[in-house]
């Protein structure tokens, strides 16, 4: 029942926006074949360097959990349910965007660490998927322990529905930071 209440309140919020895209709340209902809302705390770490610079007109966040355990090496070998962590951020203007995402290269999570636009590289870091449009960015992350074959599903769908053609989009693994495009995620194996 409140897993009920909670989609029922995010889509009442978002249905009052306007031209702006589909909202991570929509999103997230087209996953609940893999994945249902968890109503723990979530924190907002990772994305402090956007949070901090207070540019946002609207933020929102939800945090899922698989239905279904799965065990892999970062585990080590014990069950666990992977949990997906969501933020979307909207700016007024694509310049205020543009600010967030130099704020962002300056400070990456977890450390804090400078990145170069465009240039792959080693970073500590946790596996997430960041969509940079014209006026808003879209984030979703997991930890090591909790990739597997849906968080692979998930991260194309995710590309998939918030990515533009002219996005920018940056992939992390556990320590590997990649710039793509929707396309390279499209056909990627």
């Amino acid at each position: 029942m409140k897993n009920i209440f909670f989609i029922s309140t995010f889509l009442l919020l978002t249905s009052f926006q306007g031209e702006r895209r589909m909202s991570i709340a929509k999103f997230v209902t087209s996953q609940f074949d893999q994945y249902e809302l968890e109503e723990s705390y979530m924190s907002d770490n990772f994305v402090k360097s956007i949070e901090k610079q207070n540019l946002h007109l609207y933020s929102d966040r939800i945090l899922l959990k698989a239905k279904e355990s799965h065990k892999n090496k970062n585990s080590y070998d014990k069950p666990i349910f992977t949990r997906i962590q969501l933020w979307q951020f909207y700016f007024e203007s694509k310049e205020k965007c543009n600010q967030a995402f130099d704020s962002l290269l300056k400070c990456f999570p977890n450390d804090c660490a400078e990145i170069e636009k465009g240039k792959n590289q080693s970073i500590k870091v946790t596996p997430s998927i960041w969509v940079f449009c014209d006026s808003e960015i879209y984030v979703a992350r997991t930890s090591c322990e909790h990739v597997d074959e849906k968080w692979e599903a998930f991260k194309k769908d995710f590309a998939f529905t918030f990515a533009e053609e002219n996005s920018k989009i940056i992939v992390t693994e556990c320590g590997k930071l990649k710039w793509t495009t929707k396309e390279e995620i499209k056909n990627a194996p």
